[in-house]
């Protein structure tokens, strides 16, 4: 096999094994968005460019998060048939 020919097959093989990792990506083949059970994002809202609350449910519970990008905190609990209200957490005041 001259090395043209080896070249445009290797070329060959590499477009194809791109396009069809896109196209997984892209269809979410063996995952269904949005459809779990055990894990569910109920809401979310930015703060800032790269900060935002979440608010998910988990099992049996409800978790309000900030998420940031070098971490993840939880802000607050609840059972996910009640509100979320931060009541398991300590107060926290503000000082200027």
């Amino acid at each position: 096999m001259d090395p043209v020919r080896y070249f445009s097959a290797l070329v060959l093989v590499g477009g194809l094994l791109a396009l069809a990792i896109w196209l997984l990506k892209r269809l979410r083949l063996g995952t269904r968005h949005g459809e779990s059970e055990a894990l569910n994002i109920i809401s979310h809202t930015s703060l800032g460019t790269r900060e935002k609350l979440v608010v998910v449910r988990f099992g049996d519970k409800k978790l309000l998060l900030g998420v940031t990008p070098g971490s993840i905190t939880r802000l607050a609990t609840s059972r996910a048939d009640s509100s979320v209200d931060g009541s398991d957490q300590p107060s926290r005041k503000r000082t200027s």
